[in-house]
């Protein structure tokens, strides 16, 4: 074979085609033969997968849901919760098509890859070296920023768990200090929004809201009855917190009500689960 390389000629600016990876999700299906030189946007098999986009998105979008209840990014993770009987949050409906739902969301990852390389096979087809490597480049750069997005994000949502986690040992300290009966401490915690299931619920859940109000309902019944017994053995006093735990009060410092400090609580768990 004759070298047609000159010494000293720079070497000529090419293109690396990029590499196929995994699996073709459609290598199975024969294609017509009166269709191979349409264009990839053409392809019935394309078509055939816009039809069925929707349903794979939606069933990603439960996906995501669940991984973002669970605090997860890898559905792997998902799966070893369920396979290692852990409790898992979200709809009940969906938990119970969880194959289902991993199977489709699996299946629009290797479509859209698939269907994204024959996109870009074909501009490559179309352009110049030159206007595809600024595409490249510019693609890059939009990504990293896409990345650092991610990334703040992510320390937010890390920031406001540690203040949320702060706000429930505080609370569960000052409980302490109270000397209040054990019997009566589980109430008055999820009172105050620790451990309360209504953090988590989802409110669009009408079956879960209705089970958890008949929850609280029979919890408040409990406390009440955890009172009348304290009451009885002569311990219904008003707990009182010592001195060297409140302290006295700062001059011109402002009051924050119940009400007030509850919103703001409201606010950091909407801003630690994307609400």
């Amino acid at each position: 074979m004759e070298n047609t390389e000159k010494p000293g000629a720079e070497p000529e600016n090419k293109i690396v085609e990029p590499e196929v990876t995994g699996s073709d999700p459609v290598k199975d299906v024969k294609a017509d033969s009166s269709t191979e030189n349409v264009p990839w946007n053409k392809d019935p098999r394309f078509q055939e997968f816009i039809k069925e986009k929707k349903t794979l998105n939606a069933a990603n979008e439960k996906l995501q849901k669940l991984l973002k209840a669970n605090d997860l990014e890898d559905p792997d993770d998902l799966e070893d919760l369920v396979s290692r009987g852990k409790i898992v949050k979200g709809k009940l409906a969906d938990l119970n098509q969880l194959d289902e739902i991993l199977a489709k969301a699996n299946k629009l990852s290797q479509y859209e890859a698939y269907w994204a390389e024959q996109e870009e096979r074909n501009r490559r087809q179309n352009e110049d070296p030159d206007s595809t490597i600024a595409r490249l480049e510019g693609q890059l750069k939009t990504k990293s920023a896409k990345e650092q997005q991610r990334e703040y994000e992510r320390y937010q949502a890390e920031q406001a768990k540690a203040a949320i986690q702060g706000y429930d040992n505080e609370v569960k300290s000052l409980i302490k200090e109270m000397e209040m009966p054990k019997d009566q401490q589980g109430f008055i915690l999820e009172f105050m929004g620790v451990g309360n299931p209504a953090n988590d619920i989802d409110i669009t859940d009408k079956k879960a809201v209705k089970r958890l109000v008949s929850e609280a309902k029979a919890k408040k019944e409990a406390y009440d009855q955890a009172v009348i017994k304290d009451y009885l053995k002569g311990k219904g006093e008003t707990p009182k917190i010592g001195s060297s735990s409140v302290g006295a009060p700062e001059a011109n410092k402002p009051k924050v009500y119940l009400k007030d400090a509850r919103r703001m609580f409201l606010e950091t768990m909407q801003k630690a689960t994307g609400g």
